[in-house]
This record gives C-alpha cells, structure tokens and sequence, in this order.
C-alpha cells in the first residue's frame, strides 16, 4: 500500500519539477498555477504522512525551501484574479477601472520581482525537496496499518470540519474548511485506494470540488477589498461614485455568497459526514 503514496508523490514532485522548470525558462502564468497547485498536493500529502508518522515526519519542514517562492507566487495569481474579477464587473456593471488595472499590473510586476529573487541558487534548485528523505518515510509506514491510518486521518479532517460548522461562523473558519475540502478532493483517489473514504464522508468527489471552488470564489471577494483599500489610498481622485459602486456590488456578492456558504453549503456538508458514519 505504500507503493501507492511513493507513486502520489513522484508524480506531483515531477510535475512541480516540469511547472518549476517553465516558469524559470520563460516566466509562464499557467505553469506558476500549476506549481502552486502541486505544492499544495504535496502539502497535503506531507500532511498525510505527518499525520500516519505520528508527528515525527515534519510537513513544514520538508516544504521550508518552497515557502517563499510559494508566497510570492500565491501573492501574484491573487493579483492576477483580481484584475479578472474587476474585468467581469466592468461587464456586470456596464463601467471600466482602468486605473486600478494598472495598479494591479504594477503590483503584479513588484510581485514578479519579488518571486525571481527568492528563486534558490542554480545549484540548489534541484535539491528544493529531498527524495531520499521522503521516499525513505515512505519506506517505512507500517504496511499493516496504513488502511486505519489513512481512514483516521480523513476523519481528522472531516471532525475538524464539523467544528468550525459548530463554531461561530468567521471568515477563518470558512477558510479553514475550504483548506480541508481541498486537502481531501487533492488525495481523494489515492485515499479511495487506501481506505473506504465513503464510509466517513458521503459527499462525492465532485461535490467536493464544487464546495471548495465556491468557497473559493467567496474568498476572492474577500480578498478583493485587501487590493482595492491600498488602491484608493493613493490618489483621492479615485474616490469617485464608479470606485463605490465597485466596491458595493463586490461587497453584496460576497453576502450573498457567505449566506449561501452557511444556510446551504455547511448543512448538506454537515449532513454528509454525519450520513456516512
């Protein structure tokens, strides 16, 4: 069973490797999207075997290399979503921003700057995360044990879930659920393999994905006003009735879509996991 997390983790360390490797070439968007998202399977992955180690094989640890570029990444495809967001209000709202698309595009370009430099040295760019160290906790996960621990470790995730249902509601929290939903949609076939996943958690792979976009979607409404404050700050000029008629129409969709979140979203959630125990 063990075959089945090395092969999980040489397929999205190669693809992070290909993704790495373009965007040094040629500064490709969609390979830095990539990248990202094979980071984040490897998080999840590392967060897994943390998990089944009991502690002892550190997640931090092993992505500490890839922290900053992450960073520096995330902070530019935010950006980038931004911009995409404010393009399709000026659609919704028959209006243009170009001034703050061209605030975005500067900032995107300091943020570009900011991810070349944090770039590891050429000799060490092959040595960003250890196979031999990985592969060898791998090795060493308990045959035996691996189908109770991978099933306790969805339902770590799906109690933690739970919890911040129960929970008063914040921002945070519905964050933190969409880290969890993505961290089980990113593992689910491989966990499928290992452990009945069904019996802990009856809503499909699909439906996962579905609730983790969409919470993704809130939170890009939520990190739009982070973007658009610092705008508005430089040049009184843009405190104009367009730039608050912006911010109004961004700011009902993201009610709208919060009250969503919790009137439908965490109640079929909530009646899934409890459904499949």
């Amino acid at each position: 069973m063990a075959v089945i997390i090395q092969s999980y983790y040489l397929e999205h360390k190669a693809v992070f490797a290909e993704n790495f490797r373009q965007v040094l070439d040629n500064f490709d968007m969609e390979a830095i999207h990539k990248m990202r998202t094979s980071t984040k399977r490897l998080r999840a992955l590392f967060q897994m075997i943390q998990f089944l180690t009991d502690g002892k094989f550190k997640a931090k640890k092993q992505l500490k290399k890839l922290r900053t570029v992450f960073k520096h990444a995330g902070n530019i495809r935010e950006i980038q979503i931004e911009s995409l967001l404010v393009k399709q209000y000026e659609l919704l709202l028959n209006e243009t921003f170009p001034e703050y698309l061209e605030y975005l595009k500067k900032r995107e370009h300091k943020e570009i700057v900011g991810f070349l430099k944090s770039i590891p040295p050429i000799e060490n760019r092959d040595r960003i995360l250890k196979d031999d160290k990985v592969l060898a906790v791998i090795d060493q996960l308990q045959e035996d044990k691996l189908h109770e621990g991978t099933a306790a470790f969805v339902k770590n995730k799906t109690q933690a879930i739970l919890e911040n249902i129960h929970k008063r509601p914040s921002n945070h929290r519905i964050h933190l659920n969409r880290t969890f939903l993505k961290q089980l949609y990113y593992l689910y076939e491989m966990l499928a393999e290992l452990t009945d996943v069904g019996k802990i958690i009856k809503t499909n792979v699909e439906r996962i994905r579905e609730m983790e976009q969409f919470l993704g979607s809130w939170h890009d409404l939520v990190n739009s006003p982070v973007y658009m404050n610092a705008f508005l700050k430089t040049r009184s000029v843009y405190r104009t009735s367009k730039y608050k008629m912006l911010k109004s129409a961004i700011a009902a969709d993201r009610k709208k879509m919060r009250r969503e979140i919790l009137e439908e979203f965490y109640p079929e959630l909530e009646a899934d996991i409890y459904t499949a125990k």
